[in-house]
């Protein structure tokens, strides 16, 4: 990002976008910081519990107790709108243009309110990104998707003699850039590592299942699924509980047969997974993507096979190979879904608690 804009004023954006959600659109955002697979330190967990609480949280959200949990309420208002333009950018979705941007949001603006649309804008703005200052500039101009009222806002924080003339006269200090840059390669090295650590523990696995039907194969004459080797089964505890009861068995390809197991408790369970946007662009961070409900379709001591699923409304909605999920409350989904029709092979986290369960209907409809 350029310098010139402070984090007041970035500040002040989010919360002049935010004043303008309805409150059916914000009770939902805050349903989506209740699950599981969100996380945020303990001061914001604490201030959105508290929000949703309230019986009237959008008369409230800007109170200063609130305030530290803005971003991250704005970060879930906006985060299917935010998914759709980066899919929209395609290749220019990391440092876009102002033309290529606002050639984006037109099309987005379609299939989102512009209150939406602006808040995933002041979310960019406040953010660490490359396309963060133009985002700011766009709403603080005069075109279609400018935000008024940010001002006023800024004002009222209080540090902020004059909003606009600050904006352009300060920054992030050169040892704060260096700071942010030196914290996110820590965290991408962090990533490579047990993304390593957790390629080698499958092949390590894989190797040890081969021998194991080599030697079942050749001590009984009888081969057996790759699912039920005497491997698999003692990866698991004793009190393991079995896998859903299923009419259809999952359509695996040969090299995640000798990975995966069919029958691992979580096939057919909805869990949260890190999904990629786009699964065939090399992605060495692990920051381009966002955490998904997918169903479980094998697993793996160390691994899960699963088929992300999509909210309605983008483009793998309209996909014609994507299958509709009937049953999707029952599943744990918070809107209507669709499920993807390729499968993601994601790490299996040891404290993994599924939010639903695939209905066996919906379970056949997949396969």
């Amino acid at each position: 990002m350029e310098s010139g804009i402070t984090d007041s004023a970035r500040s002040a954006m989010v919360r002049a976008a935010m004043d303008r959600v309805g409150g059916e659109e914000l009770t939902g955002a805050l349903a989506l910081t209740a699950d599981p697979g969100f996380t945020a330190p303990a001061v914001v967990a604490n201030a959105l519990k508290a929000l949703r609480r309230h019986r009237d949280p959008r008369s409230v959200m800007d109170r200063p107790q609130y305030r530290v949990a803005l971003p991250y309420l704005a970060a879930a208002v906006a985060d299917d709108c935010l998914a759709r333009t980066i899919e929209v950018l395609g290749d220019h979705s990391d440092d876009p243009s102002e033309d290529q941007l606002l050639a984006a949001l037109d099309e987005v603006s379609g299939s989102f309110p512009e209150s939406t649309v602006a808040v995933m804008l002041a979310s960019v703005a406040d953010a660490d990104m490359p396309a963060s200052d133009l985002c700011f500039r766009i709403l603080a101009g005069e075109g279609r998707f400018a935000l008024s009222g940010w001002s006023a806002a800024a004002s009222a924080v209080g540090d902020v003699s004059h909003p606009v003339e600050a904006a352009r006269s300060a920054g992030p200090t050169p040892e704060q850039r260096q700071a942010r840059r030196e914290k996110k390669a820590k965290d991408a090295e962090e990533r490579r590592k047990k993304a390593d650590a957790a390629r080698r523990a499958g092949e390590q696995l894989r190797r040890e299942r081969k021998k194991e039907r080599q030697a079942a194969s050749s001590g009984s004459g009888s081969g057996s699924g790759s699912g039920s080797g005497a491997g698999s089964g003692a990866q698991l505890p004793p009190s393991a509980p079995s896998a859903p009861r299923v009419t259809r068995r999952a359509t695996l390809t040969p090299l995640q047969e000798e990975e995966f197991d069919r029958t691992d408790p979580l096939v057919g369970e909805v869990v949260f997974a890190w999904v990629p946007f786009d699964p065939d662009v090399p992605d060495p961070d692990g920051t381009e993507g966002k955490s998904r409900r997918c169903v479980v379709v094998a697993g793996s001591p160390t691994h899960l096979l699963v088929r992300p699923g999509y909210s309605e409304g983008g483009a793998k909605s309209r996909d014609w190979k994507a299958v509709p999920v009937r049953h999707w409350k029952r599943a744990g989904f918070d809107r209507p879904t669709w499920i993807d029709a390729g499968s993601l092979r994601v790490p299996r986290p040891s404290d993994q608690v599924p939010v639903g369960r695939l209905d066996p209907e919906d379970w056949n409809a997949l396969w």
